[in-house]
């Protein structure tokens, strides 16, 4: 039966890739590249401000140096360098230049562009990093358009046609999600900006709709519950939304109500630290520079629920913790899910303390599937092996007047291993102290010793010591605060280790674990986390 599923992989691989081939050298050919130019436009009939695009990019990015650097160097980036390659080609660096002076290097950068891409290419024209280039170009155009020759221009606004076409013929092929939403805003600015493409306006409205209903379930969350695409997609509604009041446009009522409810779970999900957590998929993200922005225009979000999108959140004073109750993104929505159930991340004071590794999108394929496995998560695991195909099977939460409560089971060890884990975590209110208790369940008759793990990864450069004793650990924060992790029954075990969260590169820090044998029916391993100074 296995040989037979390989068998079946293996030829629907063939077969896939056979497709990949045959469809990139049509997309080459003259022949598709001349279907692209449906006409030629002269103008904008509409000017999208570049302060609106600038809240694409944080203030603190860093970008091309392009008056230090000849067009043609540029383009020597390899795609292997993934985040390197996809910044420099979707140009949304051009808001970061010096308006005055960087005109001419500006329009020598795309005329050098245009020159060496103006058919398809499969990395350049990759879908989303089309539409953002599309986007930026046109979001800039004080500096990419402004003063330039007639052949300058013509060029110009062909090669934005040119990917306006290719962006809608091919949006189907990508699954609802940020990458889509991505596509259908450059798919309305065309529609915007050129009377002759009016229809892609109406089109774009249409896939928007789609997109809101088949991507969100109804408080507005991501089917894919990375909190990196509630950032990625609260951008680009409110950016749509910019564009559409901005050009006089009817602003359609399931924008504004999507907006609010996806605002809303990005107010519940941020952090003192203007970072959100390192949950299914997500890397580092600063949201300051855009929290700026959004008040700048107006926009006010607030979030008075406990529970966002599955993730159980707990906020008094300085004290942030935040802990995955959920089921697994659906398979559509599922490529970068990690196996991280039942982990949880801990701020004070503006700096996180414990956190999940992060996900190695941009690093290496290698680093990326590490990253996804559950022993990179805060988390427990069991004989050296990630959560596969797991339930929700109990979850609770309560408050009184001493504590918050909450109570989680999943089933994820249960068809392997028969095993049930219970994390229970109670957070005195008066006090910054966490009781953790993880439970191993066997529910088979027979019972069968399995070794476990409670990992805790330690955020980079915070600073801990193991104690003599072994069973605790002293953690320093920079901001001057002493936290303590203890479990009475236990020796603790540190361990060099790798974040993936940082998008540029890989960064050391270490982690924390806790492991045994299951001997009993049921095991219960209890632990704390208590702020001492």
């Amino acid at each position: 039966m296995e040989r037979l599923k390989s068998i079946k992989i293996y030829f629907f691989s063939i077969i896939k890739l056979f497709i990949l081939s045959f469809r990139n050298l049509y997309f080459k050919s003259n022949f598709y590249n001349q279907k692209l130019i449906t006409f030629i436009p002269n103008k904008f009939f509409y000017n999208p401000s570049y302060h609106l695009n600038a809240s694409l990019t944080p203030a603190s990015a860093d970008f091309y140096k392009i008056t230090n650097i000849a067009p043609e160097l540029l383009w020597e980036t390899s795609p292997k360098e993934k985040l390197k390659f996809e910044n420099l080609h979707s140009f949304l660096w051009l808001t970061k230049l010096d308006r005055k002076n960087s005109k001419l290097a500006t329009q020598n950068i795309i005329k050098s562009w245009i020159n060496n891409f103006f058919n398809y290419e499969p990395h350049t024209w990759e879908i989303d990093i089309a539409a953002k280039r599309i986007i930026s170009w046109s979001s800039n155009n004080d500096i990419t358009l402004d003063g330039a020759d007639s052949v300058y221009k013509e060029n110009f606004f062909l090669s934005l046609i040119k990917q306006s076409n290719f962006i809608l013929k091919n949006l189907k092929i990508l699954p609802y999600g940020s990458r889509r939403l991505v596509c259908c805003g450059s798919i309305i600015l065309s529609g915007l900006m050129f009377k002759e493409s009016n229809l892609n306006y109406k089109i774009g409205v249409k896939e928007l709709k789609k997109i809101i209903k088949n991507y969100f379930d109804e408080n507005g969350f991501p089917k894919s519950r990375n909190p990196e695409d509630v950032f990625v997609c609260i951008k680009y509604l409110v950016l749509i939304r910019e564009w559409l009041k901005e050009s006089q446009k009817l602003i359609p009522d399931f924008l504004n109500e999507i907006i609010v409810k996806r605002g809303n779970s990005y107010a519940g999900l941020s952090n003192a630290n203007k970072q959100l957590p390192l949950f299914n998929g997500a890397t580092e993200v600063n949201h300051k520079d855009y929290d700026i922005f959004l008040k700048n225009l107006k926009y006010k979000f607030v979030n008075s629920k406990y529970e966002i999108g599955d993730l159980v959140k707990i906020k008094k004073r300085k004290f942030e913790f935040i802990i995955d109750c959920g089921n697994p993104a659906p398979k559509a929505y599922s490529k970068y899910y990690q196996s991280g159930c039942l982990s949880f991340e801990l701020n004070s004071n503006k700096q996180k303390i414990i956190c999940n590794s992060g996900y190695g999108k941009y690093l290496s394929p290698k680093l990326a599937s590490i990253s996804k496995s559950t022993a990179a998560q805060s988390t427990l695991y069991l004989n050296n092996t990630s959560i596969e195909k797991h339930k929700i099977i109990r979850k609770i939460y309560t408050e009184d007047k001493d504590m918050y409560s909450i109570l989680a089971s999943h089933n994820g060890y249960e068809r392997k291993f028969g095993c049930i884990h219970t994390r229970s975590i109670k957070i005195l209110k008066k006090r910054d102290i966490i009781f953790g208790r993880d439970e191993i369940k066997n529910m088979k008759k027979k019972s069968s010793e399995h070794v476990y793990f409670i990992r805790f990864h330690i955020y980079p450069n915070i600073k801990i010591v193991k104690t003599k004793a072994g069973n605790s650990i002293l953690i320093s924060l920079s901001n001057g605060e002493g936290w303590i992790l203890r479990n009475r029954t236990n020796i603790f075990k540190v361990e060099k280790n790798i974040f993936f969260g940082n998008k540029n590169k890989i960064i050391n820090n270490e982690s924390v674990s806790i492991s045994g044998n299951t001997k009993n029916e049921i095991t219960t391993i209890d632990w704390s986390i208590e702020r001492i100074s």
